[in-house]
């Protein structure tokens, strides 16, 4: 399936800096069937184009989003941030995870709540944090873990939009965490710029991005200096 989509234009850090279009080969994987809604099919394809990436591509793209996020950390100094551990061909934030922590930053990762559907928390991941293995096949610390409330989270995605709309996997986790405006923390979009389409479905509940990094730079959706 090939989808034409329009030229776009974003600022970085404030600045305009960069302007194309989406690369059609993101979306050149076999179409889905024609009963799927046009989300699932963004997703259908936007996934398999992830995970299609050379490995050598993948190691440079990921490399390129790790120093962006350094510089980010660098200047903003978070106090805490939720990671995840990558799935599904997500970018891999996690060479380093010691230099984070050699900052002082307080690191936290997702962890599904087996007593309630669709609910998930941030547990305290620490150096000797114990892990374990989710039903999705993704590692999480025991939900004995202490229970904290990241000052940023970075979040894993499978689509983005020019204007901070996020499509996730589909099973609403991080949108119910951030639906309580008063306490929300800012949410950063982790991601390759394959993964970013135009006029990209929202819904009601979606929590927008307030930034995403990607191997171009940081784009920013919110307040400059953010």
């Amino acid at each position: 399936m090939l989808v034409s989509l329009p030229t776009w234009t974003l600022s970085v850090q404030g600045q305009r800096c960069y302007s194309g279009t989406l690369e059609d080969t993101a979306l050149k994987t076999k179409s889905p069937s024609h009963h799927s809604s046009p989300i699932q099919s963004i997703r259908l394809n936007l996934r398999a184009a992830r995970k299609s990436l050379a490995s050598d591509q993948r190691e440079v793209f990921n490399y390129h989003i790790q120093q962006q996020v350094k510089t980010w950390v660098k200047h903003s100094k978070p106090a805490s941030i939720g990671l995840f551990r990558p799935f599904d061909g997500e970018p891999d934030l996690l060479p380093i995870v010691a230099w984070l922590r050699s900052r002082g930053v307080q690191l936290a990762l997702p962890v599904i709540d087996s007593s309630q559907a669709g609910i998930m928390q941030f547990h305290l991941w620490a150096e000797n944090t114990q892990l374990q293995v989710n039903r999705f096949g993704i590692e999480e610390p025991l939900e004995t873990i202490q229970i904290v409330r990241p000052e940023v989270i970075f979040a894993p995605l499978v689509a983005f939009s020019s204007n901070g709309t996020r499509l996730g996997m589909g099973s609403g986790y991080y949108d119910r965490y951030l639906e309580k405006p008063q306490s929300r923390p800012r949410i950063a979009g982790i991601a390759y710029e394959l993964q970013r389409i135009e006029n990209l479905p929202q819904q009601e509940w979606d929590i927008p991005l307030d930034m995403i990094f990607t191997e171009k730079g940081r784009f920013s959706f919110a307040k400059q200096g953010q």
